[in-house]
């Protein structure tokens, strides 16, 4: 479990020169991401001979953490026992957080796109209730017209009230 290579992209990736992580364990990269039990599910697999693969969340000399996608393989010796591991990573942070940036705008878009069918929604239902308002203000109205005017403000102003209520219960899920 002691480094004794590094390649010159471990060291750029990690900060760590190859003097110093060679002798060390890769405790050194620990980043407190990763639970005891993922790192125990680790090195079960590959000391049983299998090859892990993953992803880590690790700390560079620095302090500052980045992503990688790791396969961790055995190295056999003559009689295949397992005498050393291989580790073979890639630097993913500047991909996940693209992704990430990804996501949050489609989260956005979404947002606006629902914003602007609510807003349409809204309008279509101020109109009913300004236009049947208009009407009501006529002189000499008709009582059965009066009746169904204010009906039709009443019932709108339900269904205003209804559009409210699912987009409150929609922003507390979110």
């Amino acid at each position: 479990g002691r480094i004794e290579y590094v390649n010159p992209t471990f060291e750029r990736v990690s900060g760590y020169s190859s003097d110093e992580a060679a002798g060390r364990t890769p405790n050194i990269l620990k980043s407190g991401q990763q639970s005891a039990e993922f790192y125990a599910n680790l090195w079960r697999t590959v000391k049983s001979g299998s090859v892990w693969h993953g992803h880590l969340v690790n700390r560079r000399k620095d302090g500052t953490l980045y992503e990688e996608d790791a396969t961790i393989s055995p190295i056999r010796d003559a009689s295949a026992r397992v005498v050393n591991y291989v580790a073979v990573k890639r630097d993913i942070t500047n991909e996940t957080r693209l992704e990430e940036q990804l996501r949050q705008a489609q989260k956005m878009e979404a947002v606006g796109r629902l914003a602007g069918g609510v807003a349409h929604d809204f309008n279509n239902l101020l109109t009913i209730i300004r236009s049947s308002v208009d009407f009501l203000r006529r002189p000499n109205l008709p009582e059965e017209r009066r009746r169904r005017y204010l009906e039709a403000v009443s019932d709108t102003v339900d269904r205003a009230a209804k559009l409210t209520s699912q987009l409150l219960a929609f922003a507390r899920r979110q």
